[in-house]
């Protein structure tokens, strides 16, 4: 598959070794009748199944049109004990104690993070703690990589975090990838609004008239752990899912290279 910047063209029907028929529970996504709640690799537990609120009639006026369900479970390819594994350990790390040096020291010099006029790494503001950059970062590492899919004729070793960034089963800018089970979906972005339905390992679609009404705070908060996304269950519900487990392939994405025995970071972007 040939990932473009300019406009995404995605030409492989799956993710070459990330997907898992249906049926199968692969690693780090237990079934939900025989395990405990999921948790993602930064601690964070999805909710449980949980009995649904009945929507008001106005709520089910404003209901989307159903379609079929679409079950697309991906799994993190980075094998234990590798030389990237490792790496991606020491990130982690490195992104809990916001250690702006180690960013620093793995950022290519010529790191792409814009597709418009350069702009310099140090413009992300690693520098501060509180930055969106430290909780976009966080949240596109711990989900899962996978080996960067290079352009025909190209040999790299690199890896794409997260994996979803190389997924093609639609539209990349519509199309919102959910990685867990039993994702509860709330009728408004907060987590004391009433649970409306429920999603695993699949892929719904985006609500833009719902995406259109977020305040500038919760937009900067959409592609961190801290945000909400507004989506079209295949129920034709409307409502909200945690940002921690909704992505985009179109959304933050970083490629990490290994360059003369250390890996770098050569892209850290969204959009195309």
């Amino acid at each position: 598959m040939k990932f473009r910047f300019r406009r995404i063209v995605l030409l492989v029907p799956l993710l070459v070794g990330c997907q898992t028929p249906i049926n199968q529970t692969p690693l780090g996504y237990p079934a939900a009748q025989q395990s405990p709640p999921v948790t993602d690799p930064i601690g964070h537990t999805a909710d449980q199944p949980t009995q649904l609120i009945a929507q008001s009639p106005a709520q089910s006026a404003a209901q989307a049109t159903p379609y079929p369900r679409r079950p697309y479970r991906l799994r993190d390819q980075v094998l234990a004990n590798s030389s990237f594994h490792q790496f991606r350990e020491q990130l982690k790390q490195a992104i809990r104690d916001r250690d702006a040096e180690f960013i620093a020291a793995i950022a290519d010099p010529e790191i792409k993070i814009t597709f418009g006029l350069p702009v310099s790494f140090s413009s992300l503001g690693f520098d501060n703690p509180n930055s969106l950059a430290w909780k976009r970062l966080e949240r596109i590492i711990d989900i899962g990589c996978t080996p960067y899919e290079a352009p025909a004729g190209v040999e790299i070793d690199a890896y794409q975090c997260p994996h979803v960034s190389q997924a093609s089963l639609g539209d990349p800018f519509s199309d919102v990838y959910i990685v867990g089970e039993n994702v509860q979906v709330r009728a408004q972005p907060r987590e004391d609004s009433p649970v409306i339905d429920v999603v695993s390992d699949e892929v719904v679609k985006a609500d833009p008239a719902e995406l259109a009404r977020l305040t500038e705070q919760q937009r900067q908060e959409q592609q961190t752990v801290e945000g909400w996304q507004p989506i079209i269950t295949s129920t034709g519900q409307r409502g909200y899912v945690s940002s921690r487990y909704a992505y985009y392939p179109a959304g933050y994405r970083a490629r990490f290279e290994h360059q003369q025995g250390d890996w770098k970071m050569t892209v850290f972007i969204a959009g195309d």
